[in-house]
């Protein structure tokens, strides 16, 4: 319990480090940089943070993922496999749209992060998981571009802030989740065990 809400307190801080970008970003309807070209530099800032706060963010569950992976079952697999594939690969093709400003490049960099991101997050637990979790990355990535290169013009820099509110949302509930699946499946390990003791 206390390391799940510890991970938790780390997102939320670390969503913190954004705000202060809110007042300005609530102003920015895609203004061009003072040269007149290109994004603003708040939006530029923002998009290159929330990048490296996502591929930190699923490193770090990769990691913690590989103590988990024989405790969960394939159905478990196969949810947090879609959950973090779906999550991550829509918000990097948010930002990958709004910095590039076109659809194909930021499409294939989004469907190829979310793939890859789907089947290491699933290729522990099964084959099955691993392929859920490729499919969400794909059809993550193209709906995250599309998404990027729609709001170029409007509010980039909020909707970076939005889609990385919607990630730390996402993986907040698939940590609870694991950890509540694996409390469930160790009560379940221990009544098997005390209903059928093994003999010496």
């Amino acid at each position: 319990m206390k390391a799940s809400w510890r991970r938790i307190a780390g997102s939320t801080i670390a969503l913190m480090v954004l705000l202060p970008a809110l007042p300005a970003a609530a102003h920015d309807h895609g203004q061009v940089a003072a040269d007149g070209t290109g994004l603003s530099t708040l939006t530029i800032n923002t998009a290159i943070g929330s990048i490296v706060f996502v591929l930190l963010a699923i490193t770090a569950y990769l990691l913690h993922a590989r103590s988990l992976d024989k405790q969960l079952s394939p159905m478990a697999g196969m949810m947090a496999s879609m959950t973090v594939a779906m999550a991550a690969s829509l918000t990097i093709g948010t930002t990958a749209g709004i910095l590039l400003s076109q659809m194909f490049i930021s499409t294939v960099i989004s469907v190829v992060f979310g793939m890859a991101v789907g089947y290491l997050a699933g290729q522990g637990s099964s084959m099955l998981a691993a392929m859920d979790g490729m499919l969400s990355g794909l059809m993550g990535g193209m709906m995250g571009a599309m998404l990027g290169v729609m709001v170029v013009g409007e509010y980039p820099t909020l909707s970076i802030l939005f889609m990385d509110l919607v990630f730390v949302g996402c993986m907040s509930a698939l940590y609870r989740f694991l950890e509540l699946h694996s409390a469930r499946r160790e009560h379940e390990a221990e009544t098997e065990h005390s209903i059928h003791p093994s003999s010496l």
